[in-house]
């Protein structure tokens, strides 16, 4: 199973040597980790434990949070994939370029990522979660149609996540229940 969701303006895919300036630019932007790090900007350490994790779980899972570039360009304009979490539930993530905002981009990212885990990957079920002040990612969640489950602390969902409330949400494979 390759890891690669085409929609019609997008390719998600895994991260290649050459995306690394790109991911670093998204990664030190305030405006683009408002709801990520609180604004804070990764450092290299960081960023290498990001890319070395996505690798792993691309070789171990078959899939990771990988750079989604528009088909028409070529161009990386952000961040999506599916990603394990510690308590065996598989997370949707997405992270669309400030340029890019309100054109639809996150919810068609995450209608293939929906499409990639159910019928490729068989999950059972999918989680996204985001800060609970992100309103922008939870309305892409509803569209999809995932169901709220209230707020949880990230680091009980996974380790790797900061100690900070979110929002959480599930989406059943239609073919499982």
């Amino acid at each position: 199973m390759a890891f690669r969701i085409e929609t019609p303006r997008l390719l998600i895919r895994p991260w290649e040597a050459a995306d690394r300036p790109v991911f670093t630019r998204f990664v030190r932007d305030p405006e683009m980790m408002r709801y990520i790090s609180h604004g804070k900007a990764w450092d290299e350490a960081r960023i290498d434990a990001y890319f070395e994790r996505q690798r792993g779980y691309l070789e171990k899972h078959g899939c990771c949070v990988g750079a989604v570039t528009l088909k028409e360009t070529g161009r990386v304009i952000g961040i999506a994939g599916i990603q394990p979490l510690d308590n065996g539930d598989y997370e949707f993530a997405w992270w669309i370029w400030k340029d890019y905002w309100n054109r639809g981009l996150a919810t068609e990212a995450s209608e293939g990522l929906r499409d990639f885990a159910f019928r490729v990957m068989r999950l059972p079920r999918v989680v996204a979660i985001a800060d609970v002040p992100n309103r922008a990612s939870s309305r892409v969640m509803e569209k999809l149609g995932m169901q709220y489950q209230g707020v949880r602390n990230a680091h009980e969902l996974a380790t790797r996540h900061p100690e900070v409330d979110v929002v959480l949400y599930s989406l059943e494979n239609p073919a499982k229940v």
